[in-house]
C-alpha cells in the first residue's frame, strides 16, 4: 500500500471551476496557469477518489483528466 501513499505532482485542464473547488473544500494546496492548468500534489488514491466524486456529486458527465507531472517535466 505504500506506493498508493506517495505523494505525486498532477495537473489537469478538465473542469477547472469544479476541481479547485473540490480542492478548496478538501484544503489542498494548488495552483493555476493558463498553460498548465491546476497543479497540486496528492497520493493516488486521493485522484482517484476525486475524480469519482466529481462525476458522482459535482455533476461531471465525462471523467476528468489528470496527469501526474514526472520529475523529469521539470528540467
Amino acid at each position: 500500500m505504500s506506493g498508493n501513499d506517495e505523494i505525486k505532482e498532477w495537473q489537469t485542464q478538465s473542469v477547472k471551476h469544479k476541481v479547485a473547488f473540490v480542492l478548496m473544500m478538501d484544503g489542498v494546496s494548488f495552483s493555476y496557469t493558463e498553460e498548465d492548468g491546476i497543479v497540486f500534489t496528492a497520493p493516488d488514491f486521493y485522484v482517484e477518489n476525486l475524480i469519482r466524486r466529481l462525476m458522482c456529486a459535482h455533476g461531471c458527465s465525462l471523467k476528468p483528466i489528470f496527469t501526474e507531472i514526472k520529475q523529469d517535466d521539470h528540467e
